[in-house]
């Protein structure tokens, strides 16, 4: 089987590149085409061909819509293309979408979060979302909760295929009394949230990300003299399941969340997480059980339950057991058999 995957993907670091890297991997005997943004020289997987679409910088979405849609067709005339499995509503699922309308090939679209919580409402995103999800024969949600934001005659051809978690990565190498925070610097995320409910707790803090908020959180950290906080900007998987590995918990403050894979993967590690009660994050974490929930944008709440943890160590191993348990369910062997049965029942 062939399959053209419109996606973002290496250099590219984030959730949807370790997703379709765990995908490929698990479906050796499928041969993917990847168009992206960037060519990747370290291919590792001899089932994948990656094609960089030529694009702009200020105008991205757009220049590797119409860029990608072109070198589409001339992949899907050469390569004999089976199905189409788009990865994000917005440019990539359009893409997904013109190319199914002009060769009639099945079209599989997975939303991985903010494409359909943010996208979906906004005044432009709207028809690029609504283009997207109402071109795609099945649609792929990796939570509950996003599946539940889709119109319901959507829902109808949805599916939920949950990620899953590198056991390789992510296991327990003890606890060296730093609560950690890993995701993009931007407001959907939350860290403005966070480093206001840090100020003045006696405790050390490590911030992975950038983002357009980058610059003011490191502006506030000097301001406030927050030297138990640690700006360690973007960092490549790798280095992220280190510090999760080492961390005494993780704090997901975000104001919306498709799945979380994040916090799944910190469970992975026996870390509790202390997360906002909002979207798929509820699906993961079950409060007092296998981590704590706050009340979204509540600093206060957000605070004790930080000051809770760094109080009680038993909590802190006690909500880590539960959660590694709850970590079982997620993984991206199953993830990918769920998704290639989707595959063959689109081309049958």
């Amino acid at each position: 089987m062939k399959v053209l995957m419109p996606t973002i993907y290496h250099p590219h670091i984030g959730g949807i590149t370790l997703h379709v890297e765990n995908l490929v991997k698990n479906l050796s005997n499928v041969e993917f085409h990847i168009i992206t943004y960037d060519r990747y020289e370290e291919n590792r997987y001899k089932n994948v061909i990656v094609h960089e679409v030529p694009h702009l910088k200020r105008i991205r979405g757009i220049s590797y819509l119409i860029n990608a849609y072109k070198l589409g067709k001339k992949i899907i005339e050469k390569e004999e293309i089976d199905l189409i499995h788009s990865h994000y509503a917005f440019p990539q699922g359009c893409v997904g979408a013109l190319l199914k309308r002009k060769y009639h090939i099945p079209h599989i679209l997975t939303l991985h979060g903010s494409d359909a919580l943010i996208l979906k409402n906004s005044i432009k995103g709207k028809y690029f979302f609504d283009y997207a999800v109402y071109n795609a024969d099945t649609i792929i949600c990796v939570s509950k909760y996003i599946q539940s934001q889709l119109a319901k005659e959507l829902r109808k051809k949805s599916v939920v295929v949950y990620n899953g978690v590198d056991e390789n990565l992510l296991y327990n190498e003890g606890d060296n009394e730093f609560g950690l925070f890993v995701g993009a610097f931007v407001p959907q995320k939350g860290v403005d949230i966070l480093i206001n409910a840090i100020k003045g707790i006696d405790f050390n803090f490590k911030l992975v990300g950038d983002g357009k908020l980058f610059k003011k959180i490191e502006r506030f950290v000097l301001e406030n003299k927050l030297k138990n906080v640690e700006l360690l900007g973007k960092r490549s998987f790798k280095d992220v399941a280190s510090l999760m590995r080492t961390c005494s918990f993780l704090i997901v403050p975000s104001r919306s969340e498709g799945f979380g894979m994040v916090a799944v993967e910190a469970m992975a590690c026996s870390k509790p997480v202390i997360a906002s009660n909002v979207g798929g994050l509820s699906e993961i974490i079950e409060d007092r059980v296998n981590g704590l929930l706050f009340e979204k944008e509540n600093i206060n709440d957000l605070r004790e339950k930080i000051t809770l943890l760094v109080n009680n160590r038993e909590m802190r191993n006690n909500l880590g057991k539960e959660g590694k348990k709850r970590s079982k369910n997620f993984s991206w062997k199953k993830c990918a058999e769920e998704v290639l049965k989707l595959y063959y029942d689109s081309v049958d």
